[in-house]
């Protein structure tokens, strides 16, 4: 018959847990496990990460702009429902922001070019 862990939780209340015939702790206050605890905490840690939380949101393709303000809108739903830490949203956002500024200056750099090699082709033919 289990019964209840003999450790206490962080309110200093008993752990509600219920442990196995013959042991005294459940496995998070079991003091022999203790190695294992960390390591469970920090494999938690990494799956609950701002990179873990955003790589799970994004896609795995190149966005489109309009797939890109899509995305945006959808993050923001799901923000303001709770369905997405606010955190990780900004991410996203900021992300985002970058990705079009890099576009917005490689578009730029792109007809640069061109109009330089259009004033180039015209001086060529005028001298």
């Amino acid at each position: 018959m289990a019964t209840q862990c003999q450790g206490t939780n962080r309110t200093g209340e008993p752990c509600s847990a219920h442990v196995d015939d013959g042991q005294a702790w459940c496995r998070w206050h079991d003091p022999n496990r203790a190695e294992e605890r960390t390591e469970w905490s920090r494999k938690g840690g990494q799956a609950r990460s701002n990179r873990a939380r955003a790589r799970k949101q994004l896609a795995d393709a190149v966005l489109s702009i309009d797939d890109l303000d899509a995305f945006l809108c959808a993050s923001m739903v799901k923000v303001a429902a709770g369905r997405m830490e606010p955190n990780v949203g900004s991410a996203v956002a900021t992300i985002a922001k970058t990705v079009v500024g890099i576009r917005t200056a490689g578009d730029l750099e792109r007809r640069l070019e061109q109009l330089e090699a259009r004033a180039e082709g015209k001086h060529s033919w005028t001298a």
